[in-house]
């Protein structure tokens, strides 16, 4: 993978997020390294997806939002991308992780149109401040999470898990005053 300081110069807006550039963790038994940073913007709020840099060179994103925390992973494998137009929540979706993977049942939770409002460190993608995309996120019964991303003619899919805060084993935290 291609990582590029892209959002190196751009600002990102003050939030109350403890986690930083550089603030390590723990997922799945392996390390990682925040070394990359989304702002983004939506109607009722906005979130941070974090770049995620693994022992093994492998790039995970850690979605923040609201207080919970997801860990993905892009796929690549995807054959059929289903048309936006024909989501709405509550839909129910066959994804499957690849060609030897059953497919698995998810449920569309919620489609927002987002947009970049700044970015900082090194990211796999461009990412310029006013960038938008249609995020649409999937859950299932097993606590599996999953977000397809319409951008222009780009379509990116993500597969993970909601993760409690404690279970990364954060180092590096940013000092927020009065926590």
């Amino acid at each position: 993978m291609n990582l590029s300081a892209y959002g190196k110069m751009a600002d990102v807006p003050l939030d109350a997020s403890p986690l930083q550039l550089h603030t390590q963790g723990r997922y799945s038994q392996k390390t990682f390294e925040l070394i990359g940073r989304l702002r983004v913007r939506w109607e009722n709020g906005f979130w941070n997806e974090w770049v995620a840099m693994f022992g093994n060179g492998q790039i995970g994103w850690l979605a923040e939002a609201q207080g919970f925390y997801a860990m993905c992973f892009e796929s690549t494998s995807m054959k059929e991308i289903p048309d936006p137009n024909s989501l709405i929540p509550g839909k129910e979706i066959l994804l499957s992780r690849g060609k030897h993977s059953l497919a698995l049942s998810y449920q569309v939770q919620d489609i927002k149109k987002a947009t970049c409002i700044g970015s900082e460190g090194e990211l796999p993608f461009l990412a310029p401040i006013g960038r938008q995309s249609l995020s649409v996120d999937l859950s299932n019964l097993d606590d599996a999470y999953a977000c397809m991303e319409y951008c222009g003619k780009q379509f990116r899919l993500f597969y993970g898990e909601y993760v409690e805060f404690d279970k990364f084993q954060f180092s590096n935290l940013r000092e927020l005053d009065g926590w």
